[in-house]
């Protein structure tokens, strides 16, 4: 079951026309069958330690990390901020696209290596430590529960090697009924538990890749003493790239500081907090340069040489903004691709919408609306009686305004405020009547308001807040699995998957 993305609330105008076949920024879009780059130029210290901290996480990489190293196989990256308990439910779709892509290019002889690029270096605690959970209600529908820990003041220290606060833990295992996992062990990092996770619910197909990783920071040394060195001649480009997407009617996803330049890069003092490199200068050691949303898709670029990166629309946005620099430092460009977007529901749940006849896009006008669309005569009646009255009663004390005005001024005035207060009754009740009319079959009406409250909860869609851990919990392996075989990577669709 799917929908067109121009469907998908809020989505990004420029990924709606660039799925549309618009090349005009360069960001260039396919799928997975193309030619196998050479072996990436990079160490072999990079490719231990890749295998060595997939391993502590519980992946056994090295296989696939010594084939990638060798050369030979197509690579495609996708990432993610290390969100609490594995964040929202795309950065599952992300790593299903990842798989997807991987199983259907080796079904057809072309080796493929898969990695996820896990962004410990964002500095949004509160983002980072705030998941949301659906709970069941006693008349059926769901509840959305958020759960967040919020640092007591401003921070700039990076997110990944932070604890995990304890009380946020206890909190989510009482809220899901179940025992402490060791990916939630006290004392474990946001990076670790998140890594720990993935690698139990996915396995050892996906290669897990730390931004801070050291051997990952030297490697990209090159990259930032480049952009120390065109660091001018990147900030024109970038001003003019921003000036040529307003010009075509596009918002650029990243503004400059107020007053001052784009942000490249930071460095990271000793307690891992991000400081903001604000001119061409001398850098500090690679491993204490942190990049920016600018420059981050150029060092995962310019160090793992994919041939196809996979992002959400925000994603996609951001490599037709940096699309110049990767000329203007020499720096691979992948094809770039869309995440598949989707939603999951019990199949249960699915049944409503074939029963009722809903189709998928009108779950996203709220369950009152779509019930009332159901009962189109009754609605239309009510509407009908409601404008006529409505009209008829302004119309007499109009009327009235007319007759009285030669002995009262005031009066006019006085009888415009009054329609004004009528009308604007007449349309609340009749709002009420709707909304009886839809609950007056009680079945229909507590199936709509799940299956709304599942996929639409709170007025948000479902993969953008609800976290994938809830569903894992329930379906283990079938979610992943079901993921995998449903998911429609870099298709201009969003598909309901039924559990």
């Amino acid at each position: 079951m799917k929908f067109p993305l121009a469907q998908y609330p809020g989505m990004n105008k420029f990924v709606l026309d660039w799925m549309g076949g618009d090349e005009l920024f360069g960001v260039r879009r396919g799928s997975a069958a193309f030619k196998v780059a050479a072996a990436p130029p990079h160490s072999e210290n990079l490719a231990t330690a890749l295998a060595d901290s997939n391993r502590r996480w519980g992946l056994a990489a090295g296989d696939e990390i010594r084939r990638w190293a060798a050369g030979g196989t197509y690579t495609v990256v996708a990432g993610q901020q290390v969100g609490f308990a594995g964040g929202p439910l795309y950065t599952l779709a992300k790593i299903a696209s990842l798989l997807k892509i991987k199983r259907d290019n080796e079904a057809r002889g072309i080796p493929t290596t898969a990695f996820f690029w896990l962004a410990t270096e964002d500095h949004d605690f509160d983002e980072a430590a705030t998941i949301s959970i659906p709970r069941q209600e006693a008349k059926g529908q769901l509840d959305l529960i958020t759960l967040r820990a919020r640092h007591a003041f401003e921070s700039r220290q990076i997110v990944g090697s932070q604890t995990v606060p304890e009380s946020l833990i206890v909190e989510l295992l009482a809220l899901l009924e179940m025992e402490r996992p060791s990916w939630l062990r006290e004392g474990i990092t946001f990076r670790d538990s998140f890594a720990e996770l993935i690698a139990t619910a996915v396995g050892g197909k996906v290669i897990l890749v730390d931004a801070l990783l050291p051997e990952l920071r030297r490697e990209g040394q090159p990259l930032f003493d480049a952009i120390i060195a065109r660091w001018n001649d990147i900030q024109r480009a970038l001003e003019h790239r921003a000036a040529a997407l307003r010009e075509a009617g596009y918002a650029p996803q990243i503004l400059p500081r107020e007053n001052e330049g784009y942000t490249l890069l930071y460095e990271l003092d000793d307690r891992g907090n991000r400081d903001l490199v604000d001119s061409p200068r001398p850098l500090a050691a690679p491993e204490r340069v942190s990049t920016s949303a600018l420059t981050r898709p150029l060092l995962q670029d310019f160090v793992l040489r994919p041939d196809l990166f996979i992002g959400g629309p925000a994603e996609v946005a951001y490599y037709a903004q940096i699309a110049p620099l990767h000329e203007l430092l020499q720096v691979p460009m992948p094809r770039v691709g869309l995440r598949a977007h989707a939603l999951v529901a019990p199949r249960r749940t699915l049944r409503t919408m074939e029963r009722y006849a809903i189709e998928p896009a009108e779950i996203f006008a709220g369950a009152d609306a779509l019930l009332a669309a159901r009962e189109p005569a009754g609605v239309a009646e009510i509407h009908a009686t409601a404008d006529i009255a409505r009209r008829d009663l302004a119309d007499r004390l109009t009327r009235i305004g007319e007759l009285a005005l030669p002995a009262d001024h005031a009066l006019s005035r006085a009888v415009s405020r009054s329609i004004g207060h009528i009308e604007y009754h007449f349309d609340k009740l009749a709002e009420r009547a709707v909304r009886a009319l839809g609950r007056k079959d009680r079945e229909r009406w507590t199936a709509v308001r799940e299956l709304v409250s599942i996929l639409y909860p709170d007025h948000h869609v479902q993969d953008r807040v609800v976290g994938w851990i809830a569903y894992w919990c329930q379906f283990r392996e079938d979610l992943v699995a079901r993921l995998i075989e449903e998911v429609e990577p870099d298709a201009p669709v969003c598909k309901i998957i039924g559990l």
